[in-house]
């Protein structure tokens, strides 16, 4: 833009010196004002294109303050939602200690008539594998969770489930608990029996190649356990209801999972 405006000005000058002489070619003085309204059209140019510029500096600059105006609040966002879960990772960790100190507590005893002694120490093996069983004294309910009982499609019972049924039956067979019955239903999510292994097993037992039959043969194996640790046989009663009651939706691997069982309930 300075040398636009040095070449207009030496223009200017030109023409001032030769109207100063007095003896101006005609020609020439129109080419010379001709340069200038070019030059003066070129400047105007420039200014236009000058301002143009400045316009979208100040545009860029605004938004440059919109943006860090976004990432301070982002910032303050980030911050707060940490916060919030800090305090709900410490309101859980909190629930989680209450829940296992209530689980650790004895259950009041209703109306099955389970003495005391026989749901303390039933409790207290429920602790020792709360992976495969868990101990509802007030309705004297042992749930053994299947997939942790069984393989996928067997009734063979797996040693951590041998084991804990084994002690289990050390309990019933104490003077405490002598009197107690023992009803053992099996439970089965809602898929279909599929496996070749499955369906020959079943038949081999006599039983329907359904999830009835598998759920009755199960049933019938956690009772065959506690017969071997000389539970008797009199005081056992089992039956399989497959499908039919579900704890929770088959809609998902979890809910299923649930809805694989055995069940022991104790009564008078």
């Amino acid at each position: 833009m300075q040398r636009v405006a040095a070449a207009v000005l030496v223009i200017i000058v030109g023409v001032v010196s030769l109207a100063a002489v007095g003896c101006v070619d005609e020609k020439k003085y129109n080419a010379v004002l001709l340069r200038n309204r070019e030059q003066e059209k070129l400047l105007a140019e420039k200014d236009s294109q000058v301002a143009t510029l400045n316009e979208r500096v100040a545009a860029l600059t605004a938004r440059a303050g919109d943006v860090n105006r976004i990432i301070t609040e982002k910032d303050d966002l980030i911050s707060s939602l940490k916060q919030e879960r800090d305090a709900t990772r410490r309101a859980f960790d909190e629930l989680t200690k209450a829940y296992k100190d209530l689980a650790t507590m004895p259950k009041p005893f209703s109306g099955v008539g389970i003495p005391e002694k026989v749901a303390i120490e039933i409790q207290a093996l429920a602790q020792q594998y709360p992976d495969v069983f868990d101990f509802d004294a007030a309705t004297g309910r042992l749930r053994f969770k299947a997939d942790l009982t069984f393989d996928s499609g067997s009734d063979a019972v797996k040693p951590d489930a041998k084991a804990a049924l084994t002690k289990l039956g050390g309990i019933l067979t104490s003077d405490a608990a002598r009197s107690l019955r023992i009803n053992i239903v099996g439970h089965t999510d809602n898929d279909p029996v599929k496996k070749a292994g499955t369906i020959a097993r079943l038949k081999e037992l006599g039983k329907a190649p359904t999830n009835q039959g598998l759920s009755e043969a199960r049933a019938e194996a956690v009772a065959a356990a506690l017969k071997d640790a000389r539970v008797e046989a009199a005081r056992i009663a089992t039956k399989g209801v497959g499908e039919a009651q579900p704890m929770a939706p088959n809609a998902s691997a979890e809910g299923k999972a649930k809805n694989r069982r055995v069940e022991i309930f104790l009564s008078q």
